[in-house]
């Protein structure tokens, strides 16, 4: 296997085809920077508000609907249909993208630090989408030290303008360790930890057998 010699690097961009950038060797981090949608915001903030610290996974194969997603009485508020609209889509622009067996789709309705120490992911990619609050935190590779002997990742102390941002409402590919080729390479990220503000996010994760 060929070793890649160039730094990892990150890529942003206004338009959806900023993913598909994720397959070249030296990108592992992907970021659609789209705006915000208006629309979600009277689902989000209500579920927030009713759901407290709430959690639920579900697992799709390529096709399928998202289903159960959502308890009952969340399907009930508005907007809960426009946004789950939404993370179909992401779904299918997922699968669409990597052809996965089946789809880990995983919501988080958190008040705290999901994993608050900066850490690589042991997973191909992982797409990450915050829908309400502050997004997670990502640093760029020339401030990033690396185990040279490629043990578990050193405690990364950086400052505060060091830290990138990935912003609420955008779709961020993270690339991890177990993407063929990209061992020791994985984006180094955290979830936000400045900020007391409850978070949405949908993670999707690629499963096999």
């Amino acid at each position: 296997m060929q070793q890649v010699t160039k730094p990892p690097v990150t890529v942003e961009g206004s338009h959806a085809e900023t993913l598909t950038r994720i397959f070249q060797d030296e990108v592992n981090l992907a970021v659609w920077r789209r705006p915000e949608n208006p629309h979600w915001r009277p689902f989000t903030q209500a579920l927030i508000e009713q759901a407290g610290h709430f959690e639920r996974f579900a697992s799709v194969v390529p096709g399928e609907a998202v289903d159960g997603l959502l308890p009952d009485w969340a399907r009930e508020l508005a907007g809960a249909d426009l946004w789950l609209d939404d993370v179909n889509q992401l779904v299918e622009m997922f699968c669409c993208l990597f052809e996965p067996q089946a789809v880990g789709v995983r919501l988080h309705v958190v008040d705290r630090p999901l994993c608050p120490r900066f850490h690589t992911d042991r997973v191909p990619v992982r797409l990450l989408c915050t829908y309400s609050g502050p997004g997670t935190e990502w640093l760029p590779e020339h401030r990033v030290r690396r185990s040279g002997s490629g043990g578990p990742l050193p405690e990364q102390v950086v400052d505060a303008s060091d830290i990138q941002h990935i912003p609420a409402g955008a779709v961020a590919l993270l690339k991890g360790e177990a993407w063929i080729g990209n061992e020791g390479r994985g984006i180094v990220h955290r979830s936000p930890c400045l900020n007391p503000e409850p978070r949405l996010m949908v993670g999707l994760d690629w499963l096999s057998d």
